[in-house]
């Protein structure tokens, strides 16, 4: 419900770019062993294992769309072999580095993104992560953690109500307006114990009352257009506090991921660096030295 929330991040341009072209070539491979062509374009096949292994692969659905981006992309990387495009000392060296730079994806996706993540980046990491770091997640704004009931009816809101004065928790009152034919579909709408900010709670009644309420405290029926409610609050964070670690637990996880897979990373490039002779003319990539070197 909140906006802290992040995804990790897609491939780098470059590297799309070089996934395309190298599509653009599977259409020239050998096809003197494959099953029944789906399309040709001169002696270039498409199959519908090509149209599979493309969409196991994440490249495109095997669909008629599909089947024409390849026939377009033939067309055009036929005709830029023809003009000799192909052939050139650039192209070339853009093919290597495009294959350069897929093989340093696949090795880092494979000592980076590893299942062992999860074990890594358990409750208990996250626990103390937060606890040692805790400050770094103060808030920009006010967080409420609250449940609410949006009513039809009032008859039924005010039974709910009192259900919940009685010491019945959230989860069960609401159970029993669910299991009631009778008060079912005038439960319009419920949340339980969610974190709202003022941007994410409507109407804005309803965010004003949940500051009128103590810890665990249950609200009067409020009417507003649509309806009317009933508020349980849970606790109130204020802007400049900490949070509840729920409500940054996705953030302190990613944060540990990154540290963790940054260390992978350190720890490959030093082991490979100990493996293999790496030198260095540290005369030839001073502030001159290449510059010279070109004029040489």
């Amino acid at each position: 419900m909140h906006s802290r929330q992040h995804h990790r991040a897609g491939w780098p341009s470059a590297i799309i770019a070089a996934i395309a072209l190298l599509i653009v070539f599977s259409g020239c491979s050998d096809n003197s062993h494959r099953k029944q062509f789906i399309a040709r374009v001169g002696t270039s096949e498409l199959t519908e294992e090509d149209l599979i292994q493309d969409s196991l692969a994440g490249q495109h659905p095997a669909s008629s769309t599909a089947v024409n981006d390849w026939i377009v992309n033939e067309l055009l990387f036929q005709e830029a072999a023809r003009r000799g495009l192909t052939t050139t000392d650039t192209f070339r060296r853009q093919v290597d580095a495009a294959k350069r730079r897929l093989a340093i994806a696949a090795l880092l996706e494979q000592e980076l993104y590893t299942p062992a993540d999860s074990a890594l980046v358990n409750e208990a990491a996250i626990a103390q992560a937060f606890a040692a770091s805790g400050p770094q997640y103060v808030l920009h704004e006010d967080v409420v953690l609250a449940s609410y009931a949006l009513f039809a009816d009032r008859e039924t809101a005010n039974s709910f109500r009192s259900t919940l004065l009685r010491g019945t928790s959230w989860a069960d009152a609401l159970q029993q307006i669910r299991d009631n034919q009778k008060t079912a579909p005038l439960l319009l709408q419920a949340a339980t114990r969610q974190y709202f900010t003022q941007h994410t709670m409507y109407p804005q009644e309803l965010w004003k009352l949940t500051h009128s309420l103590g810890k665990d405290e249950v609200s009067y029926v409020l009417t507003v257009n649509d309806g009317l409610y009933v508020v349980k609050v849970f606790g109130i964070k204020r802007q400049g506090d900490i949070p509840d670690l729920d409500y940054v637990r996705t953030e302190v996880r990613y944060r540990l991921l990154i540290d963790e897979r940054r260390t992978r990373y350190e720890r490959l490039v030093a082991d490979l660096r100990s493996k293999h002779g790496v030198e260095l003319r540290v005369d030839r990539v001073d502030s001159g030295g290449l510059g010279n070197k070109e004029k040489e």
